[in-house]
């Protein structure tokens, strides 16, 4: 079932903005990449991929002018835009996704230094899916065009990664680092 209704949210996703869409289908397959590196069994692996491609599905509820603008948030239109991970929240749980899944979308906006949001948590106390899916999210949003500018190279994405002191798990980090090259990009944006 969770296959089923995962599709489902992710074509509804879709249907309601294209670019958050690929964006989430991205950063499933970066996920994927340090998830495979890891180790992880294959029910992880399947719960990471889930949580991963549904981490903005929460977005499905935020007006266009905070999906679209082409400036700077205000502070307010930025306090909206973090509730997309709420509204993820309570969307899954009450389709009866499992903790793990629901963990990895809420959290995946946390910071390891505990300076993200929703709960200022820090460290290894983040749950392992949000640290994946927070290093995959990034790459993909910096080497994706967005309404207010225009893509990063791979390797100004790579240097703004490496640069975000205390932003990610540097383990995790460095795994992800080790695959990133200009072909393995152009394969997940081509896919």
């Amino acid at each position: 079932m969770t296959f089923d209704v995962t599709h489902s949210l992710f074509y509804m996703l879709l249907a309601r903005d294209r670019a958050t869409a690929i964006h989430s289908r991205n950063v499933a397959k970066y996920a994927m990449t340090i998830g495979v590196a890891l180790g992880l069994n294959s029910e992880d692996m399947k719960e990471l991929y889930i949580a991963a491609l549904l981490h903005d599905c929460g977005k499905v509820a935020l007006p266009d002018k905070l999906l679209k603008t082409s400036r700077s948030y205000t502070r307010w239109e930025r306090q909206m835009m973090q509730q997309h991970v709420v509204i993820a929240k309570k969307l899954l749980v009450n389709l009866g996704f499992p903790k793990k899944i629901i963990d990895g979308i809420y959290y995946h906006h946390e910071r390891y230094d505990g300076m993200g949001y929703v709960e200022g948590l820090r460290g290894e106390s983040i749950p392992l899916f949000a640290r994946i899916i927070a290093i995959a999210d990034v790459f993909d949003a910096l080497t994706s065009k967005r309404p207010y500018r225009d893509p990063l190279s791979i390797q100004q994405a790579i240097d703004v990664l490496k640069e975000s002191k205390g932003q990610f798990d540097e383990k995790l980090l460095d795994i992800f680092l080790r695959y990133i090259n200009k072909s393995y990009v152009d394969t997940v944006k081509n896919i």
